[in-house]
C-alpha cells in the first residue's frame, strides 16, 4: 500500500465527514471501501448508530474509533467460531491504543472540542498503516 493510497483512503473519509456523513460511517466505508471494494447498503447502516459517541449523545466512544474497530471486523473479522481471531483483536486492540496515544482519550466529549473531520481523516490513517503493517498475518 503506497503512502499515496493511504492518503486517499484518509482524504475519502475527510470528504464523506463534509458531505453529512458521520465519523463512524466516513471511516468505515473510507477503509472498507479500500480494504473490501464495494460495500453492501446494510453494512454502511450497520456504522451509523456509533455517530458522536454512539446515539450522538457524546458520551461514549468516538465514532471514528468504532468505525474503525467494523472496519477491521469487516476485513479481518471471523464467519466461522472455529476460527482463530487473535489477530483481529490484536489489530483492534492496536488501533485503539495508536488512536488513544495520538488523540489523549476515546470518548466523544473530549475529542469534540477539535474538528471531527481531521480528527476522522487522522484515524483513518492511523487505521491504514495498522492495515498495511498487518496485512500478511
Amino acid at each position: 500500500m503506497t503512502h499515496n493510497t493511504k492518503a486517499q483512503a484518509a482524504q475519502r473519509a475527510a470528504d464523506l465527514m463534509a458531505n453529512r456523513w458521520h465519523c463512524s460511517e466516513a471511516i468505515f466505508i473510507a477503509v472498507g471501501e479500500h480494504e473490501l471494494g464495494d460495500l453492501s447498503e446494510q453494512m454502511i447502516k450497520m456504522s451509523t448508530p456509533f455517530a458522536g459517541g454512539i446515539g450522538g449523545q457524546h458520551l461514549d466512544l468516538c465514532g471514528a474509533l468504532t468505525g474503525g474497530i467494523m472496519a477491521i471486523g469487516a476485513a479481518r473479522g471471523r464467519a466461522d467460531s472455529r476460527i482463530d481471531d487473535q489477530a483481529c483483536q490484536t489489530l483492534a486492540a492496536d488501533y485503539r491504543n495508536a488512536f488513544l496515544e495520538k488523540f489523549g482519550s476515546l470518548i466523544c466529549a473530549d475529542l469534540k472540542q477539535g474538528a471531527c473531520g481531521e480528527l476522522t481523516r487522522q484515524a483513518t490513517l492511523i487505521l491504514m498503516n495498522l492495515l498495511e503493517e498487518t496485512k500478511n498475518l
